[in-house]
C-alpha cells in the first residue's frame, strides 16, 4: 500500500477542520497517518502495545479544538510542519525517491523529535524515539500472516457451553505467541462488569506446561485505563508474593478489544480458584478467619493501613456507583433551537437544579467532560472532572450521537451540547426497585420492617446523603473488592487481581464493596425465605448485629453466615479514623448496595432485594446512632460550586 503525500495532506485538512482550527500543524499530520488502516505509524504502535485510537485521542486532548466559529479560509501549515514536511523530502531523496511516502513523514516527525505528537508518545512512555525509528525503518507489511497457528484447548472445568468467540481467541493467540498450544482451565468468576477472565496454560513445543496466567479481556480503552492504574497505584504498593501485571496491554485492533496478562502465585498441582469459588465449600467462620488472617494481614500494610485523614463529601467518593444523573438523546443544535425551553446545565452543577428536570425535556450541557466514547452503540458518556477519585461523578449518558458528523475524544471539554431527557437517575432507581415486585409503595419515604420499626427508602433518602461530610481516611484502595477477584493461592495464601478501579479513595470502602458481594454470593442463596417478609425478618437480626455481634444465631445456615460480616466489621474496626464512630462505614455501605439495584442481569431477585433492605438499615443507622457530618459553617472553595 503506497500512501502519497498528497493522500496525508488532505487528511491532515480535514483533521484540522474536525478540531475547527485554522491551520494544519505537524499534529493533524500525525493524525492522519495513524488513521490510516494498516500504516506504517499504526503499526508501529500497535507493536509498542497502543493502539492507534488511543494515541489519537492523547493527541486531541494536548491540543484541544478551537472556537465554535468555524473558519473557512485557506489552512496554511505552520512552521513546524513546513520543517517536518522538508525533512521528510530529504529522507525521500536521499532513498533515491522524488515522491515522499508515508514512512518519510513518519520518520521526519519522530528525527525533528520537538513536535506534539513526540511529546505525547513520551508521555505515554513511549520516550525511546531512536527505538521508534528504527521500528518505522524496518517494519515490513503482512507480518501478522507469518505467525505460526497456536491451537487453544480448553481444560475439564471450562464450561463448553459458554466458549469465548472468535476475536476472544485469536487475542489470545496473538497473547501466547511463541508458544505451541494454550489451554483454556477455566473462567474465573470476575466481577459485575463485562468483562472475561480466564485461566490459561501455556504448553511449548516439548509439551512442557508454563505457570498458569490469568487473563483479562475488556474493551481497548478499559484495558488501557486499568494498566495506568496499576502503574499509577499498585504496582510499588503489592506484597513481595502476588499477582502483577508484567507485560504491557495486547490489543486486537480491528475488534475493539484488548487484553492484560496477569501473573499468577500457584502450587505445583493446581490452578489458583477465587473465592467466590469456595464459598459453598467454607464455612462462615473458616471465610471470615481467612480475611482476617490473611487477605487483611497480607495487604493492609501496604493499603489499608497505609492512610491518612480524609475529610469529604459523600459524592466525591460514591456517585459513580449510582446510574447516570441523566439519560439523553442526542440533538443537534438546529433540532435545539426548534425547542420552546432550553434548560441550562453547566459543570459544576447544582444538584438543586436536577431535581427540575423530568422526561422529555431538553437540556445544554457544557463544561462537563468526556468519559468514555462507545462509537458502537452511538454513545458518550460526560461526567465532571474534579480530581481522581470525582471523574465518573454527575455521570451524563448521551446516546444517539452521530459520529459521522461530529468527534469526540475521552476527557475533551465539551464546550457544548444538546440532548433531550429519556431518563433522570431517580426514574431508574424506582424502575430498578418496581423489577423487585415489592409489597410496599415505592414511592414512600419509609418502609416498615417490624411494627415498631420503619427504615428509610434508600431510593428516596439517598440524594441528601450524598452531600453529608464524611470525616475518614485516605489510601491506595482496590476499588471494586469482591470475591471474584480475591484469589487464593498456595496454603492458602491471599492475592488479588483486577485493578481497574484502583486508586487512592476511602479506605473502608473496599470492605463496604467486599460485604454486600458476600451478602449477594454466599448469605442470600442460603435464605430460607425471600420473600419480603423473610427479608425483613433476616435484616432484623442484621440491625441486632449492627448493635452486638455476640447476639449471632447458628439456628439457621443464614443467621449463622452472619458471622462473616461481623468478621468484616471487626476488621472494619481496625480502619475507623474514629474508633467506634461507623459513620463512615454507613455511608459506604448504603451506596454500595444500592448500586446493586442496577446489577439486573448477575445478581438474583433474592440479593437485590436484601441489599436494597441493607441500603436502608445503613440509612436508619446514620438517622440514629451515627448521623454524618453537617456541612461545615465556613464553606471551602468546593463547596461554593457544587453543594
Amino acid at each position: 500500500m503506497n500512501i502519497t503525500l498528497r493522500d496525508i495532506l488532505i487528511g491532515a485538512r480535514q483533521e484540522s477542520f474536525r478540531m475547527r482550527h485554522f491551520f494544519i500543524g505537524v499534529e493533524h499530520i500525525f493524525v492522519t497517518l495513524l488513521q490510516i488502516h494498516g500504516s506504517i505509524a499504526a503499526s508501529v504502535m500497535q507493536e509498542c502495545g497502543l493502539t492507534p485510537e488511543y494515541v489519537v485521542n492523547a493527541v486531541r486532548r494536548k491540543i484541544s479544538k478551537g472556537g465554535k466559529e468555524r473558519t473557512f479560509v485557506d489552512l496554511r501549515r505552520t512552521i513546524r510542519a513546513e520543517t517536518i514536511l522538508d525533512i521528510a523530502q530529504e529522507i525521500a531523496l536521499e532513498a533515491g525517491r522524488r515522491e515522499v511516502n508515508e514512512r518519510d513523514v513518519l520518520l521526519a516527525i519522530l528525527e525533528e523529535g520537538q513536535s506534539v505528537p513526540v511529546r505525547v508518545l513520551a508521555a505515554l512512555g513511549l520516550n525511546d524515539t531512536q527505538k521508534l525509528i528504527d521500528m518505522a525503518r524496518s517494519y515490513t507489511m503482512n507480518v501478522d500472516s507469518q505467525q505460526p497457528y497456536i491451537r487453544v484447548i480448553y481444560g475439564a472445568e471450562f464450561d463448553v457451553d459458554e466458549p469465548l468467540d472468535r476475536h476472544q481467541l485469536l487475542l489470545l493467540r496473538r497473547m501466547f505467541y511463541g508458544y505451541d498450544r494454550i489451554r483454556i482451565e477455566r473462567r474465573l468468576t470476575g466481577g459485575y462488569s463485562d468483562a472475561t477472565l480466564v485461566v490459561v496454560t501455556p504448553i511449548d513445543g516439548d509439551n512442557r506446561q508454563h505457570a498458569a496466567i490469568a487473563v483479562k479481556i475488556n474493551r481497548v480503552d478499559r484495558i488501557y485505563d486499568e494498566a495506568k492504574r496499576y502503574e499509577q497505584h499498585v504496582k510499588n504498593k503489592l506484597p513481595s508474593m502476588t499477582a502483577r501485571i508484567e507485560e504491557k496491554p495486547y490489543v486486537l485492533e480491528a475488534s475493539g478489544i484488548a487484553g492484560l496478562k496477569y501473573t499468577l502465585v500457584t502450587g505445583s498441582d493446581r490452578v489458583p480458584r477465587d473465592l467466590r469459588m469456595v464459598l459453598a465449600k467454607w464455612s462462615a467462620y473458616d471465610i471470615g478467619d481467612w480475611l482476617q488472617k490473611q487477605l487483611f494481614p497480607t495487604f493492609g500494610h501496604t493499603w489499608w493501613r497505609q492512610n491518612r485523614p480524609y475529610r469529604f463529601q459523600a459524592w466525591q467518593e460514591y456517585d459513580w456507583l449510582l446510574p447516570p444523573v441523566l439519560t439523553l438523546e442526542y440533538m443537534t443544535e438546529e433540532r435545539s433551537e426548534k425547542v420552546a425551553e432550553v434548560t441550562q446545565l453547566k459543570a459544576p452543577i447544582k444538584r438543586t437544579h436536577l431535581r427540575h428536570i423530568a422526561c422529555d425535556d431538553v437540556v445544554a450541557l457544557s463544561k462537563f467532560e468526556v468519559h468514555r466514547v462507545l462509537p458502537e452503540s452511538n454513545t458518550i458518556q460526560l461526567a465532571i472532572s474534579q480530581g481522581d477519585g470525582a471523574t465518573r461523578a454527575y455521570q451524563i449518558e448521551v446516546r444517539g450521537v452521530d459520529f459521522e458528523g461530529v468527534t469526540y475524544y475521552r476527557r475533551e471539554k465539551i464546550e457544548l451540547i444538546y440532548g433531550r431527557v429519556l431518563q433522570t437517575r431517580n426514574e431508574e432507581l424506582l424502575n430498578a426497585l418496581y423489577a423487585l415486585q415489592p409489597d410496599f409503595q415505592a414511592e414512600f419515604r419509609t418502609i416498615r420492617i417490624a411494627p415498631d420499626l420503619e427504615i428509610p427508602n434508600p431510593v428516596i433518602a439517598y440524594e441528601k446523603l450524598l452531600d453529608d461530610y464524611v470525616n475518614g481516611s485516605l489510601c491506595t484502595v482496590h476499588g471494586d473488592l469482591h470475591p471474584g477477584n480475591i484469589m487464593i493461592g498456595p496454603n492458602r495464601s491471599a492475592f488479588l487481581i483486577d485493578f481497574a478501579h484502583s486508586r487512592e479513595g476511602h479506605t473502608i470502602g473496599d470492605w463496604a464493596m467486599l460485604e454486600i458481594s458476600l451478602m449477594s454470593d454466599y448469605i442470600a442463596p442460603l435464605l430460607p425465605d425471600s420473600s419480603w417478609d423473610g427479608l425483613r425478618e433476616f435484616v432484623q437480626r442484621l440491625i441486632d448485629l449492627n448493635g452486638d455481634d455476640s447476639l449471632l444465631d447458628d439456628s439457621q445456615p443464614s443467621l449463622s453466615a452472619l458471622g462473616v460480616v461481623a468478621q468484616i466489621r471487626q476488621i472494619v474496626a481496625q480502619c475507623l479514623v474514629v474508633p467506634d464512630v461507623w459513620s463512615e462505614y454507613y455511608v459506604a455501605l448504603t451506596f454500595c448496595s444500592l448500586r446493586a439495584l442496577s446489577w439486573q442481569k448477575t445478581v438474583s431477585v433474592t440479593a437485590r432485594r436484601l441489599l436494597f433492605l441493607v441500603a436502608g438499615v445503613a440509612l436508619h443507622e446514620l438517622n440514629t446512632r451515627f448521623k454524618p457530618l453537617p456541612p461545615p459553617k465556613t464553606p471551602s472553595p468546593d463547596d461554593t460550586e457544587i453543594p
